[in-house]
């Protein structure tokens, strides 16, 4: 690497040469004194690289020390989750420590991948029920959760995989300490509570329900213990509690009893929650030996710390730089409520779509730093990212999402609510809305921390989907037709007319939607008791251009996105032109909420709260198979940078020859307005390298990721290995 700044990368050589060596006496089991001194030269010559201790877990496990490779390998499990070389490693150490649950997760990982190696029978016996499902979890898919197509068991003493959903049960994420589990339950309103669980029970191994039910099934997630017998919840003196509670059995009896109420009996669904309020100690006896759930008891109360309600409301795919341009005619209850708030106007996402997307939001770090950006893997964030659900648990508030995507359950972004309504795709405006205020009845006497989590206005395919009615009845034969590749991601969809007014129908139905929750909590809240966030993941392609014939999946209309604030603590009748990023949100809640913010976050202050303006604002696509794609944007001008080489399954990419080129940010990839100058790459450059030295391989690869993807990579191999 330069540093004079005539080039923006270059690859170590000699760490290279390094490398390659250690791989090939690896590969020949060759681990003496020479192997151990060739890893010490490379470890000297990058430090920081995650390959030096995966060789180091290779060398202490071929010589029988499974602790130190162990945590060798750990380490480097810190920095590249999604690793198949850590994995193995992983797998077989924990083996060896008698470690059955960890060892079949680190199996699945590496089968949910690449569909080997086999898992050990012995490994499977041992693991039990929390070993099959940690092993499900990991073999299967990051998004869709709790549904599953990959559900472990053994028949007939051979492992099997099938279609299912995780419910009525624990659902198999790490816990923090001192956390509940999540106990999965079917999500009933106004409803007989068990005639969800009985219609699952007909579908759940089929593909009609997996497959086909899965985009708009709801489900209840409850932080809960799965309890048999007699229950005694203490209630200290002159407090109150909600307590959930959730059956396994139709109409299956408890009997409740007080000090001041006699016995009677209660009722419950299967896998149904209900909530009983609770106001002195309180015992609860079965009438059957069935396992019941009992919910986390909700404290009331409010402190004069907290707001009595801080509500995120996510909206997918917003791109805000269309929506601008007539946002009080397409959201004129939005635009009015937040007329007394802050827009920030130059607001960026990360990443151009969801999945990579909603992690940077709840733990304020990038996806080169959660590495959550591969929907093939299920990887969970490590638990000391704090998340952003975690942090106002900590403060003291009731944290729910009355309507949330399953995108971030297994990666662990949502794990600090304490109730989650979640579906897979299906997440409508109305009924989020509704289930919002029926939230803020329900737990009026608590401080409430609300999430939801909106998909009205995010495009999908067109090929066998429903679009808003007025579209379809007001376009003419020749706007309503259309040919249209049907395995054409959403982040890629073409400049059709259809898709552009079923943006502006969808933004109209929210506003409309949205309006009756907006009105309610300025009806029943003083400026002083809440704090409201709305904001968008991405943007979306549906009003670009392609660029030689390809759609520009970080160009500004799919990452400029949405962000706007009203309430305690935010500036009134303010539309910030300061750059800003989806990363920001984070560290603005901690600064208005008071929660401590970890230093070594990518989410900045902005100045309109007190921090420091941002220089530059990031967007990556880091998709597995396609070339990595940066842009480094300031007010006036854009970095955009493109691999020649496609990023590998772990997230790495070679950068050695990247396309690099700096445009005015209104004629981004036009070579015909490319700038170059000192002054230009002597700012630029420096902030695209920190990002790519967290990904960049050095021309280093494992050969057996890569063969696994001749897809990708096709059949050949480094001309020096």
């Amino acid at each position: 690497m330069n540093e004079d700044n005539s080039v923006l990368w270059r690859n170590n050589e000699r760490a290279s040469a390094l490398f390659y060596d250690l791989l090939a006496r690896a590969e020949q089991d060759a681990y003496d004194d020479d192997f151990l001194m060739q890893l010490a030269a490379y470890r000297e010559a990058v430090p920081t690289s995650e390959r030096a201790d995966i060789f180091a877990a290779k060398y202490l496990l071929h010589h029988g020390d499974a602790e130190n490779a162990a945590a060798c390998a750990e380490r480097a499990c810190r920095k590249r989750p999604v690793n198949r070389e850590i994995w193995l490693l992983l797998a077989a150490a924990y083996t060896q420590l008698d470690r059955p649950v960890d060892a079949l997760t680190m199996y699945g990982y590496a089968y949910g991948l690449y569909l080997a190696p086999e898992i050990p029978m012995e490994l499977l016996h041992r693991g039990g029920k929390e070993g099959l499902d940690r092993l499900s979890i990991a073999a299967g898919i990051g998004t869709g959760a709790p549904m599953t197509q990959n559900r472990a068991r053994l028949a007939d003493h051979a492992l099997e995989f099938q279609l299912d959903a995780f419910v009525g049960e624990y659902f198999p994420l790490t816990p923090p300490a001192e956390s509940a589990r999540y106990w999965v339950a079917a999500y009933v309103d106004n409803a007989f509570l068990s005639d969800p669980s009985q219609v699952i029970e007909k579908m759940r191994y089929t593909d009609v329900f997996v497959d086909r039910m899965q985009r708009d099934y709801p489900f209840c997630l409850q932080k809960a213990q799965e309890v048999r017998g007699r229950v005694t919840i203490e209630v200290p003196e002159g407090a109150e509690v909600i307590l959930p509670i959730a059956g396994t059995e139709p109409l299956q009896e408890l009997t409740i009893t007080t000090e001041t109420q006699p016995p009677a009996s209660a009722y419950l669904g299967k896998w149904a929650f209900s909530q009983f309020r609770l106001t002195e100690t309180t015992e609860i006896t079965p009438a059957s030996d069935a396992v019941y759930a009992v919910g986390t008891p909700i404290r009331l109360g409010h402190s004069p710390a907290r707001r009595k309600l801080v509500l995120n409301i996510l909206i997918d795919g917003l791109a805000w730089n269309i929506a601008r341009t007539r946002f009080s005619d397409a959201m004129p209850n939005i635009a009015r409520f937040f007329e007394r708030g802050t827009i920030f106007d130059q607001h960026f996402s990360t990443s151009e779509c969801t999945y990579p997307s909603l992690p940077v939001i709840e733990t304020g770090r990038y996806p080169i730093h959660t590495q959550v950006f591969n929907e093939r893997d299920s990887h969970e964030i490590p638990l000391d990212m704090m998340t952003l659900s975690e942090c106002m648990t900590d403060l003291g508030y009731y944290a729910a999402a009355p309507m949330g995507a399953s995108d971030s359950l297994t990666c662990g972004a949502l794990r600090g609510y304490d109730q989650l309504n979640t579906a897979a795709w299906k997440l409508p405006s109305a009924e989020a809305a509704d289930r919002a205020i029926m939230q803020l009845e329900a737990f009026d006497e608590t401080d409430q921390f609300l999430y939801l989590h909106l998909s009205d206005v995010h495009p999908w395919n067109a090929k066998g989907l429903k679009f808003h009615p007025a579209v379809e009845s007001h376009l003419s034969l020749s706007e309503r037709l259309f040919e249209l590749d049907e395995h054409i991601a959403s982040v890629r969809l073409p400049r059709l007319k259809i898709y552009q007014e079923q943006f502006w129908r969808s933004l109209r139905r929210v506003d409309r939607n949205l309006a009756q929750l907006l009105t309610y909590i300025e009806e029943h809240y003083a400026e002083e008791e809440y704090l409201v966030s709305v904001y968008s993941d991405h943007g979306n392609s549906i009003f670009s251009t392609p660029v030689n014939g390809v759609m520009d999946v970080i160009a500004e209309n799919s990452t400029r996105a949405t962000w706007m604030m009203r309430g305690a603590g935010v500036p009134e009748g303010r539309i910030v032109n300061e750059l800003t990023s989806t990363a920001d949100l984070y560290p603005t809640l901690g600064a208005l909420c008071g929660f401590p913010v970890a230093e070594d976050i990518d989410g900045n202050l902005p100045a309109v709260f007190g921090g420091k303006e941002r220089d530059a604002v990031y967007s990556m696509s880091m998709f597995p198979g396609q070339t990595y794609k940066l842009a480094v944007r300031t007010h006036d001008h854009t970095l955009r940078l493109e691999t020649q080489e496609k990023v590998d399954e772990d997230g790495t990419v070679d950068f050695a020859d990247a396309h690099v080129g700096i445009y005015p940010r209104a004629h981004e990839l036009e070579e015909n307005y490319a700038l170059d100058s000192a002054e230009l790459r002597a700012f630029f450059y420096p902030h695209a390298r920190s990002i790519a030295r967290e990904i960049a391989n050095n021309g280093e690869f494992w050969p057996a990721m890569r063969k696994a993807r001749p897809e990708w990579f096709g059949n050949s191999t480094k001309e020096h290995l």
